[in-house]
């Protein structure tokens, strides 16, 4: 889902962030690629070949937040595998740690080398994915899907490597290539859930005779019939990662794109790379070579703080706490609300992170306000939750409306706060974006982790079962 959910991490960041994908903004032009002529000399070839290989960034995991309607209702998790996977996206994380380290400590070690054995994991673990998903194993006397948690933890270590070594490696080609590379990042979240809106989930739940093995009869909810299965779902996953793998080896082998390499960058070259992965919101068309007649005002402490505070809240909020329940707070009002809310959410994290394209540089009352309404809209969602499975208008055409709204709204107003503040912070340098991450990183961890023991340890949240 960054996203839901994810955000990617500089060289300097040993603390990159886990879902999403949205807190990336395209700030790197080679100079050579300054002037409007050499704008116009480029290969499209390259374009296409660099937007298919961002498809791969985060394209997995996003695709398993929108499935999550459906995978919900045949795993033994049942409403509790969101909290599952929240916390497994941050265990994941100790792939891009192991990997800056590794830079640190071998300097010239090529991205593209390490992206070769990456993308074989992703592919491979997308196909056992599709032909193992509903493998489950006894562990400690309970039910549990032990083969999609664990290829879950591997497709998750390769988006969330992706966020600190992609990025590098696209410092490789001309400036002018990074906005289609960028693009095709963002196209990891919207594709996934272009393809969840298209299957559906075969409506709501209808309770139905079931004959038990003891001979009697009890009511039981009967199968979802979605257009195409789960399986063809993580089949189409599968073939966007291999789309991926295949632009990523002709970027590397063709012979006739090889004029559209830079020479190899330097530490400072690769630095500012990763600082562009900030955040995909500038694709094309904002100046990204700041004026050295245009300084940016210096940030107040107090200010700083409250940015960074204001960004780990966020992230705890978008990354950890409301994806690990939105099973709860969508659940009791139907199927078709649940799957809109995740589909629809999904696709208004692109467009907040878009929308910053076209307006000016936010203040920072204005991302306060925004942060306090994002809030309140969350606190609507907690509720929902909380009350399941008697939430607030239940039943109710108003009520499924409220809550896929309520989604869309937070995911909206949350992408924008958290890439402003991502803008605003790059504007202070490498340090505050370092602490941008580094709270990132914080705030989504502390999330996932407390409302993974809530749901799991204490059953703070109650499922409803609609033929109960």
């Amino acid at each position: 889902m960054e996203d839901r959910r994810v955000s990617s991490a500089s060289n300097e960041d040993i603390l990159p962030c886990p879902i999403q994908e949205e807190d990336r903004e395209p700030l790197l032009r080679s100079q050579e690629d300054t002037g409007i002529t050499t704008m116009l000399h480029r290969k499209p070839l390259v374009d296409v070949l660099a937007a298919l290989f961002g498809v791969g960034a985060w394209v997995a995991v996003n695709g398993l937040w929108v499935e999550l309607p459906l995978l919900v209702t045949d795993l033994p998790e049942g409403w509790n595998l969101p909290s599952y996977l929240s916390v497994i996206i941050q265990i994941a994380n100790i792939g891009p740690i192991a990997y800056s380290l590794l830079s640190a400590f071998r300097p010239s070690l090529r991205p593209a080398s390490v992206i070769y054995g990456v993308l074989v994991i992703g592919c491979l673990s997308s196909l056992l994915l599709c032909v193992l998903w509903q493998e489950t194993t006894w562990i400690g006397g309970a039910e549990h899907s032990t083969a999609l948690l664990a290829l879950v933890f591997l497709l998750s270590l390769v988006d969330c490597t992706s966020s600190v070594l992609y990025m590098p490696y696209m410092a490789v080609w001309r400036g002018i290539y990074l906005p289609s590379y960028l693009v095709g990042e963002g196209l990891s979240g919207l594709l996934p859930a272009l393809v969840a809106l298209a299957q559906g989930v075969g409506g709501n739940s209808e309770c139905i005779n079931v004959t038990n093995p003891d001979n009697t009869t009890s009511l039981q909810p009967a199968p979802l019939q979605p257009l195409f299965s789960v399986t063809d779902f993580f089949f189409i996953l599968f073939g966007m990662m291999v789309a991926s793998a295949l632009a990523f080896i002709l970027l590397e082998k063709l012979p006739s794109i090889k004029s559209e390499r830079t020479s190899l960058p330097g530490p400072t070259y690769s630095e500012s790379a990763m600082e562009a992965s900030r955040s995909n919101t500038q694709l094309v068309g904002r100046e990204t070579t700041p004026s050295p007649k245009s300084e940016p005002a210096s940030m107040s402490k107090r200010m700083y703080a409250v940015m960074l505070l204001g960004q780990g809240w966020a992230c705890m909020l978008t990354n950890g706490v409301l994806p690990s329940i939105q099973s709860y707070s969508c659940g009791a009002y139907g199927n078709v609300a649940y799957h809109l809310a995740a589909s629809l959410s999904a696709l208004a994290n692109p467009s907040a992170a878009l929308l910053t394209l076209v307006l000016p540089r936010a203040r920072t009352w204005i991302l306060g306000l925004l942060g306090m309404l994002g809030s309140l809209v969350a606190a609507y969602i907690l509720a929902t939750a909380a009350l399941s499975p008697q939430p607030p208008l239940m039943g109710t055409t108003s009520g499924e409306a409220l809550v896929v709204l309520a989604w869309v709204v937070f995911t909206f107003i949350m992408t924008y706060v958290r890439v402003e503040i991502a803008n605003l912070m790059r504007e202070q340098g490498a340090r505050a974006l370092f602490w941008c991450g580094a709270v990132t990183q914080a705030g989504s961890a502390v999330g996932a982790v407390t409302t993974f023991v809530l749901v799991n340890v204490y059953n703070l949240f109650t499922p409803y079962y609609p033929c109960s």
